[in-house]
């Protein structure tokens, strides 16, 4: 099912792999084990995308991957996260499979439509594999599938995958680094040691009773006794954090020394290309693009009104404050506060929406969704997506595009009427004028002349261009992700005041 011959790979200025070798026959469970720096997770990962040549599978094989920490959706619920699968790929999936598939993972009818965050992590892992037992795979691989779990459920989690790896004689792979879990699946017991497998244990099949359970546990632990490739405390919770896998931390490093203005600009081209191939599920691509909506401007109503009427009667204020200072002795007999404010009228609105209420946009909106695209990246769901079939260009980054570009522009009318409304208050408070609102007026020549349209949608253009690439850019930590949201910060806000200039001094 799963050939390697010869597998030689350089990761930076290291070999990673050289000449590896390793099959995986149908019915088969094999475990790799491996201590920090082996490329394990790389392994699974270049396994999983069949680029290279020195990787084999049947062809039209299904391959599923079970990431670490299962990978779900956290904004769908546990019913949802398996139908927009099978939704993507009508062809392979039966939708009906999954109410039974779920009860046959223990995930009880109660549980379908909770969201991911209220299951436990056991529950987790098993809608994970569910997910991927909904694509009806010839080949299924683990990453770590062991990870944070207690002895509880990883000892109920290795009896369901022996027991569905046997039900549905597919092959498996898995890299873990505890022994019960280990013994309780495998079939085959690997080391990935300078780049090479070498053969820990051949038991056949998994374990048939606790005894031969008992017996190959104590035999994984004599034989790594004086290594660092396993957990050997079975009392303490095994889970290795993603942040300690070696491979993660050399690409990190790699990555972090490009220049992330490279980052953006490759990102923003492949975010554009995206929407040529926009929709494919309309159903679950206008759920994103309206969860994007909620996040970027519904959420945000208050936060933009307040702004905008603090800052129109804050404008008001300061004409007062002039009108008292200057007009004054001759002057004021032949012009008055009410003169200036009636000569103003609501135009300045028009020339300073666009530019502040975009970048109180990028400062808010564009950070929430930015943290949000990025943790998607970094918890793997965006790789899991394509792994299932799932494209995440069409599902994540074409309709967050659209979402946030439209958010933007009614963001920024909103700022506007509320900027407007701020002076409307303002004038009738501050100069005492009976019809402020008329005062305030602006035509549709005050428009035209003020460029607020282009501005508005050009600001907004760059804004949702620079969220969803830096967004969606390469992640492997926590600290990437606060590094790129605070670039997409920067990049909106200085590319707006950049472009605002450019306009203004081009008159």
């Amino acid at each position: 099912m799963l050939e390697i011959r010869s597998l030689s790979y350089r990761l930076g200025d290291g070999l990673l792999f050289d000449a590896l070798d390793l099959v995986v026959e149908r019915g088969e469970h094999c475990v790799i084990v491996g201590g920090s720096g082996s490329g394990k997770s790389t392994l699974l990962t270049l396994i999983a995308e069949q680029r290279l040549a020195e990787i084999s599978v049947p062809s039209g094989s299904v391959v599923a991957m079970v990431l670490q920490q299962g990978a779900l959706l956290d904004h769908l619920s546990v019913r949802a996260n398996l139908e927009l699968v099978a939704r993507y790929n009508p062809d392979r999936y039966d939708p009906t499979s999954i109410d039974s598939l779920l009860s046959r993972l223990n995930i009880g009818p109660e549980l379908h439509n909770a969201r991911i965050s209220q299951l436990s992590g056991g529950q987790q892992r098993r809608v994970s594999i569910a997910r991927a037992l909904l694509t009806q795979p010839d080949l299924i691989i683990f990453d770590e599938p062991d990870a944070g779990l207690d002895i509880h459920n990883l000892s109920a989690l290795a009896m369901l995958v022996a027991e569905l790896a046997e039900e549905y004689q597919c092959a498996c792979l898995t890299v873990s680094h505890n022994p019960i879990y280990i013994a309780g699946v495998a079939s085959k017991v690997f080391r990935l040691k300078t780049g090479k497998l070498e053969s820990l244990a051949d038991w056949g099949g998994s374990a048939g009773d606790a005894s031969m359970l008992h017996d190959r546990q104590q035999s994984l632990l004599s034989q790594l006794s004086t290594s660092q490739h396993l957990n050997t405390n079975a009392n303490t919770n095994t889970g290795q954090s993603s942040s300690a896998k070696p491979s993660n931390r050399a690409l990190s490093k790699i990555r972090s020394k490009q220049l992330v203005f490279i980052v953006w600009l490759k990102q923003v081209i492949l975010t554009w290309l995206s929407v040529w191939h926009w929709p494919r599920s309309l159903r679950d691509e206008m759920r994103i693009a309206a969860y994007t909506v909620y996040l970027s401007f519904v959420s945000g109503i208050l936060f933009f009104a307040l702004v905008g009427l603090m800052l129109g009667t804050t404008t008001v204020a300061v004409v007062q404050m002039l009108s008292d200072t200057a007009l004054t002795g001759l002057i004021r007999l032949f012009i008055k506060p009410d003169d200036l404010i009636q000569l103003m009228g609501g135009r300045y609105v028009l020339y300073l929406a666009p530019a502040i209420g975009g970048m109180l946009f990028a400062a808010r909106s564009g950070s929430i969704m930015s943290n949000w695209l990025g943790e998607l990246v970094r918890g793997k769901q965006t790789q899991a997506l394509k792994l299932l079939g799932v494209p995440p260009s069409q599902y994540l980054t074409a309709p967050a595009l659209i979402g946030l570009f439209v958010s933007m522009i009614a963001a920024i009318v909103w700022f506007a009427v509320c900027v407007w409304f701020g002076g409307v208050i303002a004038t009738q408070h501050l100069f005492g004028i009976a019809d402020p609102a008329a005062v305030m007026s602006v035509s549709a020549v005050d428009v035209t002349l003020s460029s607020f349209w282009f501005k508005t949608f050009c600001y907004s253009l760059i804004v949702a261009s620079t969220v969803v690439a830096l967004g969606l850019a390469p992640k492997q930590s926590s600290h990437q992700v606060n590094i790129h949201t605070t670039k997409t910060i920067i990049y909106s806000t200085l590319s707006i005041a950049l472009l605002e200039l450019l306009i203004i001094l081009s008159r």
